[in-house]
Formats: structure tokens, sequence, C-alpha cells
């Protein structure tokens, strides 16, 4: 788990920097961070970064609950893939009555770590387009 908050993280920060526009580094770049304190809404994905995700949910993940909070859950989309889905508390709200079997529709962007893939940024943003969220069966919409 923190390995694919880790991942996203270096992710984000690589697109970040890639988008400076800096001709070279004549020094080695040092990151540090902390996975739990680094600001999303500095790395908002573009709208067609977002995907939209039909799927069952498999297990119920302990929540991330210092930094950025997290709400944390293993779906099985309808694509056959398996998902990570890392929903933002601190920038959204939690999915009320989450349990295993439930049917979601899920926007966000996707990510891969390895043979894994996650779902992230399933919440409002600060601009239009860019906005994730979790659809449950009764059509309420988490954001």
């Amino acid at each position: 788990m923190i390995q694919n908050k880790k991942s996203f993280i270096l992710l984000a920060l690589a697109f970040t920097l890639a988008g400076c526009g800096a001709a070279s580094v004549s020094t080695p770049l040092t990151v540090s961070y902390n996975p739990s304190t680094i600001l999303e809404s500095k790395a908002v994905p573009p709208a067609s970064a977002f995907k939209t995700v039909e799927a069952e949910v498999q297990k119920i993940l302990p929540e991330d609950n210092s930094g950025l909070t997290h709400q944390n859950f293993i779906v099985i989309g309808k694509d056959g893939k398996t998902y990570t889905v890392n929903n933002s508390t601190t920038h959204g709200s939690a999915v009320a009555g989450l349990k295993v079997g439930l049917s979601l529709t899920i926007k966000g962007t996707t990510y891969k770590n390895g043979a894994n893939f996650g779902l992230h940024w399933t919440h409002k943003a600060n601009k239009p387009g860019d906005a994730g969220w979790i659809k449950t069966p009764d059509g309420k919409i988490y954001e």
C-alpha cells in the first residue's frame, strides 16, 4: 500500500518537473518527501487522464488517517483488472456503507505499480473537468 502511494507521488512529481521546461540539470536532484503531506492539488491531472471504471468491492483496507487522509479499498473492474482505490477524504467524502460486494462506478486517474493498478483522484478538484467521483448503486455520488 505504501509503495503504491510512493509510486504515485514520484510520478506526480516527475510530471510536475517535466512541465518546468528546464533545459538540463547540472547537479543531482535529491527529492525528500512525506507521502502523507504532499499537496495533491499542485499536481492536478488533465481531464484526459481520468477513466471511469465499473467495479465491485473485494476488500476494505485500513484507512490512511495521517496527513492527507484516504479511504482505501480493492475493487475488481468489469475490465477484469484489480484496482486499489485511494479515495481522498481530505479533499472529498468517504463512501458511506462501503462493504465487500458493493458495486461502484468510479471516476479517477489510474496508475500502475508493477503488476498492480490503482485509482486515485476520486474527488472534486479546483477546476472544471478534473474532478473524480464514486457513485453507489442508489445513485449517490461521493466527490
